[in-house]
């Protein structure tokens, strides 16, 4: 059996959920507003469920969530990110006992564990998600122990640092399929923001929750709410330069929302660009806010538009090494390899998506669209290049098995 015999791809999953839902290819086909023949075409993997609406209609339409259609549970075997998935029963424990767990010892430190959160964010942004998974249990743990203080300054000192805590796991497990334990950890967020008072940290908060909510079927008016909301309840509050960068983020998160939704996303771009001049470029909760960030964003939302040439052409805008995270700069090569397989070059999609993979190749292995769109190209591409890196690539991210 040939590698591409055995490929794993979203549309296999479709065509099994659709069977046992004893739906037609036309049945469901009307369901998400697509043709019969469009669906044949996604299970038989020649044309990828690379975009938002499509897998979350399949979804709706078929009674499953996202996960089970892009194979979360799969990816639990991902050498990339295993040693993440190993310590999600941790951390779910941790934000559910909230410091009455059953270890007798006592927390660590309140500076050690200020230090560690600080810390958790820089791994975040470089996408290390196997240490990042070893610190993350603990830190929650203990910082809810700390909150139980007879001392108020402890009191609030561990409320604050749980804020970022909550943040970071938000954002980690979201990324990763867990989209419900990353809800869970925007609401830590949300609570520890919220009895500190900090209009930052509550910034943060919404941002998490509306990141989530894009995450999640039949929720982009909601993701809405909770960013464009957001910023415009914060921000006569959000005063301080960190405040101004958060201010800008929940724009970001905006226009991509509303680009989902079939919005004008403009008027986002416009304020984060103008936040940008206001503040300049900065690290509130490491989201690298500033002029890079918003041109990747843009390309975000241009791909969510389906604008796979204005994409390019924000990419040429810009020196990709100019951009100081992985994160960011792994993401700009991953919107450009879509752009590039949306205008069938994929020379150029699968230069892109091996750059992407330099910089942090634990986000890009474990990104869904990018097994999407490796599959896709190996189907579509020349022999030499399904025999080459990009057979290889395949491999790495589970689009065929090692």
């Amino acid at each position: 059996m040939s590698e591409i015999d055995d490929e794993r791809f979203i549309g296999q999953r479709v065509k099994m959920y659709r069977k046992l839902r004893n739906m037609t290819q036309k049945q469901l086909g009307d369901f998400v507003g697509k043709s019969q023949s469009a669906i044949a075409q996604y299970e038989s993997g020649f044309r990828p469920v690379a975009d938002r609406d499509v897998l979350y209609g399949l979804a709706l339409a078929l009674q499953v969530t996202v996960g089970d259609l892009t194979g979360h549970a799969e990816d639990k075997a991902n050498p990339a990110v295993a040693a993440f998935h190993a310590q999600v029963p941790r951390i779910e424990a941790a934000l559910m006992n909230q410091g009455h767990g059953d270890d007798p010892s006592d927390p660590r430190p309140l500076d050690a564990l200020a230090a560690d959160a600080r810390r958790a964010l820089k791994i975040r942004m470089k996408n290390d998600y196997a240490t990042l998974g070893g610190i993350l249990p603990g830190l929650i743990n203990d910082l809810y122990r700390h909150t139980a203080s007879d001392d108020e300054r402890t009191r609030l000192r561990a409320w604050s640092e749980l804020a970022t805590a909550g943040f970071v796991t938000t954002l980690a497990t979201k990324g990763l399929g867990f989209v419900s334990l990353a809800w869970n950890a925007a609401g830590a967020t949300t609570e520890a923001a919220r009895i500190v008072g900090d209009p930052g940290a509550m910034a943060a908060a919404e941002f998490a929750r509306a990141q989530v909510l894009l995450s999640t079927p039949g929720s982009l008016r909601a993701s809405l709410a909770h960013s464009a909301g957001g910023a415009d309840r914060l921000q006569s509050e959000l005063t301080s330069p960190e405040g101004a960068e958060l201010y800008g983020m929940l724009h970001l998160q905006a226009g991509l929302t509303s680009a989902a939704v079939g919005q004008d996303p403009a008027a986002h771009i416009r304020e984060a660009a103008e936040t940008v001049r206001r503040s300049g470029d900065g690290s509130a909760f490491e989201l690298a806010f500033g002029a890079e960030n918003v041109t990747v964003w843009r390309m975000s939302i241009a791909n969510e538009q389906r604008r796979p040439g204005a994409v390019i052409e924000i990419a040429e805008s810009i020196n990709p090494e100019a951009i100081t995270t992985e994160d960011r700069k792994s993401r700009y090569f991953i919107e450009l390899g879509r752009a590039h397989v949306a205008e069938k070059n994929y020379r150029a999609g699968m230069s892109a998506l091996l750059r992407a993979e330099l910089v942090a190749p634990q986000q890009v292995r474990s990104r869904t669209v990018v097994k999407e769109l490796v599959g896709h190209m190996l189907r579509r591409a020349q022999r030499e290049l399904a025999t080459g890196e990009l057979g290889k690539l395949a491999q790495r991210v589970g689009a065929v098995p090692a």
